[in-house]
């Protein structure tokens, strides 16, 4: 979690605006083009999906923004190359810019920007080291068992660095927005330590755009999670008629799978065959499958279900990705199943081929 910071987050993080209805102060952002004296440039306010061109002329611009707290921009190119920089309510920030290069060599007027900087400068120096030893791995002369060392300490060190941050800093909008975009952008993240720096956080840290968007992120991560509690939705079947609700079918039956899938999803169909087995098999002792599609096409959907004729309960909005379910389950790829208790607790993930079989043969004796 700890060896990338910020990168392919932040252009995540602008997928996740909601609105805040919260007064909002004047902010101005002053800057000195280094190398252009006329063109354009990009700002995002990364709590925001609107993306300002920005005119430059005699090689300055000035930006005019309105936020209600310390807010994460990007400044950014045709490109896609960007740089990110924190700003504060009624403060104005002086900034130079290299417009070639996309490089902001000097910033004054945030203090927010200030506390980011902490981060940056203690960990810079570790991942500069680290990639260098990357690069040397592979050569003959490299000892790899060494590198592998050094590299574990290097990850210790960073991990240490971004607790002690995270600590310090533990009322600041910047630590909700760096923990949101570490987490978001681990694929292998663990939830109970993601929980854990999470609640690191007092204040602002917690009530911040970003501190209610980890809240989410984490609620989304747990109910993936084997030990935690399944969020309950409701959706309706392919009639439109009829809707289910998941508390009420796990509490009708021992043992529930939830399978989110999709016509268009080739590992998803290839499991089906595994599915109709156990289902057939395990049926009558008290096993129930829910599939979730997360198409966006209805009649794709309704076409997969003619053809592949699987005898159990099919729920869907149609809206894919951006189905309401999607909102409480953190299901970022598919296939992906979650097998449930009578309770609704997870008790297994990602049961593949002759594996949820094996797991209710020993469940269902």
């Amino acid at each position: 979690m700890f060896k990338k910071y910020f990168s392919v987050a932040i252009l995540f993080a602008t997928s996740v605006i909601s609105s805040h209805a919260i007064a909002k102060n004047n902010c101005t952002i002053k800057a000195t083009v280094l190398d252009l004296q006329d063109g354009t440039i990009f700002i995002r306010n990364l709590t925001s999906p609107k993306l300002d061109t920005v005119i430059i002329s005699k090689g300055v611009f000035n930006y005019q923004c309105e936020i209600n707290e310390a807010t994460p921009f990007l400044l950014t190119d045709e490109a896609n190359r960007y740089q990110l920089f924190f700003a504060d309510p009624n403060a104005t920030i002086n900034l130079k810019l290299k417009r070639k290069d996309m490089q902001v060599t000097a910033l004054e007027g945030s203090k927010s920007q200030d506390v980011f900087r902490k981060l940056i400068n203690a960990n810079e120096p570790l991942q500069q080291l680290a990639t260098k030893l990357q690069q040397g791995i592979n050569s003959q002369e490299a000892n790899k068992d060494s590198i592998a060392q050094v590299l574990n300490a290097i990850n210790i060190q960073s991990r240490n660095n971004f607790y002690s941050f995270l600590k310090a800093n533990k009322t600041s909008e910047v630590s909700s927005f760096v923990l949101f975009s570490t987490i978001s952008n681990d694929r292998n993240v663990n939830t109970k330590s993601a929980d854990t720096m999470f609640q690191f956080l007092e204040g602002k840290g917690k009530t911040s755009f970003y501190g209610v968007e980890l809240t989410k992120l984490i609620n989304k991560l747990k109910a993936v999670e084997v030990g935690y509690m399944a969020p309950d939705f409701t959706l309706p079947d392919s009639t439109g008629n009829k809707k289910y609700t998941l508390s009420k079918i796990y509490s009708q039956n021992k043992y529930i799978l939830i399978d989110f899938w999709a016509s268009w999803c080739g590992p998803c169909k290839g499991e089906i065959p595994f599915l109709k087995t156990a289902y057939e098999r395990f049926h009558n002792k008290g096993f129930e499958i829910v599939s979730v599609s997360l198409d966006d096409k209805k009649q794709a959907w309704l076409a997969s279900l003619r053809q592949f004729q699987m005898p159990w309960i099919h729920v869907s909005d149609s809206k894919g990705f951006n189905s309401a379910v999607n909102e409480l389950y953190h299901v970022p790829s598919i296939p992906k199943t979650l097998l449930l208790d009578k309770t609704g607790k997870i008790i297994a993930t990602d049961l593949r081929g002759r594996a949820l079989d094996l797991k209710l043969e020993e469940l269902l004796k």
